[in-house]
């Protein structure tokens, strides 16, 4: 049984056609421009290896400009440094030893002034387009995060915490850096 499609389908129906490969064709270009700028932005991150899995990991960087990148870069910085400060006070909250206890309250002081200001301050500055502010207030996240080590002479057991906050602060700030 052999159909005929209608002449008056015919048009119509490949219009849709052509009408639908361009749009996938449109959202292919639109998706691979955001991907190459998240390269781009990466290999000048000086973090390239991190900030590619990170941005990538993230739904919103795939929509995003180099804005929008380091907003993105600098909320991760936050969320990363907030659970890292959650766990040091979690091991705080057993430490008996008057030398650790102030080692780890350093480190308390030092998450704490970054996630309830510097990071905020950051995210504020680079919405208002101050970004030597902004790169400011990221990259001293790095410079706390140091001093938090600097009370150990050994791996502590937010060691790793600590080196992931630092490189993903120094690439924010590398991030942002690329803005002005």
């Amino acid at each position: 049984m052999n159909k005929i499609m209608p002449q008056n389908l015919k048009a119509p129906l490949l219009f849709s056609l052509i009408l639908g490969f361009l749009a996938t064709q449109a959202i292919s270009i639109s998706n691979k421009k955001t991907l190459d700028l998240i390269e781009q932005t990466c290999r000048q991150s000086g973090f390239f290896a991190l900030c590619d899995s990170t941005l990538r990991s993230n739904p919103q960087s795939s929509n995003a400009n180099l804005e929008g990148l380091a907003k993105i870069s600098v909320k991760i910085v936050i969320d990363k440094a907030n659970a890292t400060l959650n766990f040091i006070v979690d091991l705080f909250k057993n430490v008996s030893d008057p030398v650790l206890y102030r080692s780890y309250g350093t480190c308390i002081d030092s998450y704490d002034a970054s996630v309830e200001r510097l990071l905020p301050k950051a995210i504020a500055a680079l919405s208002s387009k101050d970004y030597a502010t902004s790169r400011h207030d990221a990259a001293t996240v790095a410079i706390n995060v140091n001093a938090c080590d600097k009370q150990f002479s050994e791996k502590t057991p937010f060691s790793d915490r600590n080196r992931l906050v630092h490189d993903l602060s120094l690439m924010s700030a590398g991030i942002i850096e690329l803005l002005g």
